[in-house]
């Protein structure tokens, strides 16, 4: 956070852009393509406000901001601290709460998902009981009350948290359409081949066409299966 004062006012300037911001710009795109509602919601003063300093404050803050702004990233981030707790991603996947992934697939709806995010880090972040490092870390017991209590807190938390979850997860989907894709066109081989099999002039010859449909379907409730 930068503080600057112009005309006996204190501004803060945040180096990072919150999720709740995000979250407005999201919700009204066509509004924030002006650079002027862009710079008032980033520092939090109305427009009204931002037209009444002078133009060289204007400059002075933008400079600041370029300056000091950080870069959004798409890493993901594991552990951080948020008005003086440390939280961490879940880690024990396995052992997810019902209301953990139903609320996760409600929220993430493609309607709903950017004026959730909040709600979304809170299903997936928990204050950490126990730190071993980054990466190793007990979580405290996952409370469905707690979650929009934490997702209040997490309004003013910074939006990269969730750049990295977003892009983490678009990867385990990407590859999880990838592996069902290769899955099917296996499974559409081995079909054909076992109608070449049974369509073959000797079989029909040997088989009787109700058997050789009998095992077509067999084959194809197995892979059903698979």
């Amino acid at each position: 956070m930068i503080k600057v004062k112009i005309d006996d006012q204190e501004i803060k300037i945040p180096t990072e852009l919150t999720i709740e911001k995000y979250q407005k710009i999201q919700k009204s795109p066509d509004k924030y393509k002006d650079p002027a509602e862009l710079l008032a919601l980033y520092i939090g003063i109305s427009l009204d406000e931002l037209k009444d300093l002078p133009v060289e404050e204007i400059s002075f803050m933008e400079s600041v901001l370029s300056s000091h702004l950080n870069a959004p990233t798409s890493d993901l981030i594991y552990t951080f601290t948020h008005n003086g707790v440390l939280y961490g991603l879940e880690n024990d996947w396995g052992n997810m709460k019902f209301g953990q992934w139903t609320d996760m697939e409600v929220f993430s709806q493609p309607d709903k998902v950017y004026e959730s995010i909040h709600i979304l880090l809170a299903l997936l972040y928990r204050p950490i009981e126990i730190q071993k490092d980054q990466k190793t870390y007990v979580l405290t017991e996952y409370k469905n009350a707690d979650v929009l209590p934490r997702a209040t807190e997490f309004l003013t938390a910074p939006v990269n948290i969730w750049f990295g979850c977003a892009n983490f997860f678009f990867h385990i989907s990407r590859e999880y359409i990838s592996n069902i894709k290769t899955s099917l066109r296996w499974k559409v081989e081995i079909r054909k081949k076992w109608m070449r099999i049974m369509n073959r002039r000797f079989l029909s010859f040997l088989l009787p066409k109700r058997l050789r449909d009998s095992i077509l379907n067999w084959v194809s409730n197995l892979l059903e299966k698979i």
